[in-house]
């Protein structure tokens, strides 16, 4: 038997490395568990030619391991952006990550210093059970970062952090929520945790950045789903009915720039590996050891989504 763990990491792939580590880091307040060169192990199982190096920093909120963020900076390779100028409507890879920061409209204020800007201005939302200020807010390598301070059901974060966060929730855009959840339920065994739609009924300022008049004739239906049951670290699909963007399915692999992939814990990976083989499904990349830091060797497989998100799925021994 098998047991889904948790989103363990997700990894981002840099322009500037000393950039993001000072974001995330010296501004933010998160640690670095460790810095390391990414073994020849994975930058094969990357399909990556023989001269290609990385060096990665995995940062983390205090001791929560679930949720970390693996910053990767490629070197001798060619690259291209994965969500190039996006916009959240836009399908394909991973839209953006989430964050937790005490007041929003203080954060908003202080990273556009630091080279980020909004998609709107902090707004009150109300999305399913919850009600929350947040704010949409592109950075670095066209990534997008969700900051969110939670109003209802309240949620005390911890003092003396700019960003008292892990990567607690991320986003994908998808054709088709439908699919999605066949895939990610039934296909993969995740849990989905909630399903609701946001629709306004009058133009009105939106954090996804809509003109006004289009507002009402678009509906952003999501679904929230985890792999273990919780809500310590989700993921939420969302398909955007009646605005139609790019597809950057295709370019959502390594070591393109930006938020690439997933990496997923599961306890005896191999029995996992071996149930999705039994379904037919297709596998991106069997499964093989590698040496990830600082996990040691581990049993890992890859595979994309319908949308063309890379999941692995691997093991550890720490």
């Amino acid at each position: 038997m098998f047991q889904l763990k948790t989103i363990l990491e997700v990894v981002y792939s840099v322009g500037d490395m000393e950039k993001a580590k000072h974001f995330f880091c010296d501004y933010g307040g998160l640690g670095i568990v460790g810095e390391y060169e990414t073994d020849r192990t994975v930058l094969n199982f990357w399909n990556l030619d023989a001269g290609a190096t990385a060096s990665e920093k995995l940062v983390r909120f205090e001791n929560h391991t679930a949720g970390s963020l693996r910053l990767i900076k490629y070197q001798n390779t060619a690259q291209e952006y994965i969500r190039s100028s996006q916009k959240p409507w836009d399908t394909g890879g991973i839209m953006d990550i989430n964050l937790r920061v005490p007041e929003v409209a203080k954060t908003f204020n202080e990273i556009r210093d630091l080279g980020f800007h909004g998609l709107s201005d902090p707004l009150l939302q109300e999305m399913g059970p919850f009600k929350l200020y947040d704010i949409l807010m592109q950075g670095y390598d066209d990534i997008i970062i969700a900051f969110t301070h939670r109003v209802q059901p309240p949620l005390e974060l911890p003092d003396g952090y700019k960003i008292p966060s892990h990567v607690y929730n991320s986003s994908l855009t998808v054709k088709s929520l439908k699919d999605s959840q066949d895939f990610y339920v039934n296909t993969l065994g995740f849990s989905l945790l909630n399903e609701y739609e946001v629709k306004k009924d009058s133009p009105i300022e939106n954090m996804f950045g809509i003109p006004m008049n289009m507002i009402t004739d678009v509906t952003c239906k999501a679904n929230i789903f985890s792999l273990d049951g919780t809500r310590d670290v989700m993921f939420q699909v969302c398909e955007f009915e009646g605005v139609e963007g790019k597809d950057f399915s295709k370019l959502a692999i390594p070591p393109n720039r930006g938020l690439l992939l997933y990496r997923c814990n599961v306890e005896n990976v191999s029995a996992y590996y071996d149930s999705l083989i039994e379904k037919g499904i297709k596998i991106h990349q069997p499964i093989q050891e590698l040496s990830i830091e600082p996990y040691g060797k581990v049993n890992c497989f890859a595979l994309l989504s319908p949308d063309g998100v890379w999941w692995e799925f691997l093991e550890t021994k720490t």
